[in-house]
């Protein structure tokens, strides 16, 4: 059984927890992280999800899930993502993007600079069934041919990647 931090309108835990799959009662609010891995070209680390899993079955996404009980946003955003893809970045390659309530939730989006070879990842077999290295344009491509889920601000995280581009972010430290 999973458990979430139950978080009120202004992003403060209440002190009750959630148990995952139960309806989420109105004006209560979880965590959930989104990780874009993104290398000095630009491209994104994507996974195709397993066809089992509830969420997305058989689709290309991004790397992200749900903060758990006690875990603070980003050790749940370091966790997803060493789950999934067996990579493990050091804090200072991470950034916050941004938080966006949503119905039930705070999404929480991170970037974070990785260079993580493709043979090296280790994937979550019960949740991911392949991953790979895709530009933007790539990835809008397969949005396209309903390969690829469609976030609702892939347009904007492409921009603000471009612009950590520009700015020689993406390619410090690595």
């Amino acid at each position: 059984m999973e458990l979430w931090d139950v978080y009120d309108q202004y992003l403060q835990k209440t002190g009750r927890t959630h148990i995952r799959g139960e309806e989420m009662p109105e004006g209560d609010f979880h965590l959930i992280v989104h990780v874009y891995p993104v290398n000095q070209k630009g491209e994104i680390l994507i996974q195709k999800r397993s066809d089992t899993v509830k969420t997305k079955p058989g689709m290309w996404a991004i790397t992200g899930g749900s903060v758990l009980a006690g875990e603070e946003m980003f050790a749940g955003c370091c966790r997803e993502l060493e789950e999934e893809l067996g990579i493990a970045p050091p804090k200072e390659d991470f950034r916050l993007l941004s938080i966006t309530q949503k119905p039930g939730r705070y999404r929480c989006v991170w970037v974070v600079r990785s260079e993580a070879e493709l043979s090296d990842l280790i994937l979550q077999e019960e949740e991911v069934t392949d991953a790979k290295w895709a530009t933007p344009e790539t990835i809008m491509e397969m949005v396209e041919k309903k390969e690829f889920w469609e976030y609702d601000y892939l347009d904007w995280i492409f921009g603000r990647i471009e612009q950590l581009q520009e700015s020689g972010w993406v390619s410090k430290n690595i």
